[in-house]
């Protein structure tokens, strides 16, 4: 959805000199920062999330609520999110690389309704 809404600024670039390389690290670099934000927000809330929850679930049961984290999973989970963002952006990336600067920069074709 990124490329879609930013075409004008991808042909741009384009027209400033960018080369396809450069586009399509642009859009691995959105994808990717976009994929640490929602790390750096959700790991945290879901660490807390979970372990609240799992207090109030062993409580029930009459349990000691003690909470394990691996912390190689979690690492290991961020590690994937990053790679999976960057594996999905690659389609986009290719058709903004393929894009021709001059179609990019034309209005859009909608109409008011």
């Amino acid at each position: 959805m990124s490329v879609a809404r930013r075409r004008r600024e991808i042909g741009l670039l384009k027209v400033l000199g960018f080369v396809n390389r450069q586009v399509a690290a642009a859009v691995s670099w959105q994808a990717t920062t976009l994929a640490l934000i929602g790390i750096v927000v959700g790991v945290p809330l879901g660490l807390v999330a979970g372990e609240a929850i799992w207090n109030a679930f062993a409580n029930n049961l009459g349990a000691v609520p003690i909470s394990v984290v691996p912390v190689w999973l979690v690492v290991t989970l961020a590690v994937g999110v990053l790679v999976v963002a960057n594996l999905l952006a690659i389609g986009p990336a290719l058709v903004a690389t393929r894009s021709k600067p001059a179609r990019l920069l034309q209005p859009s074709q909608r109409t008011a309704v």
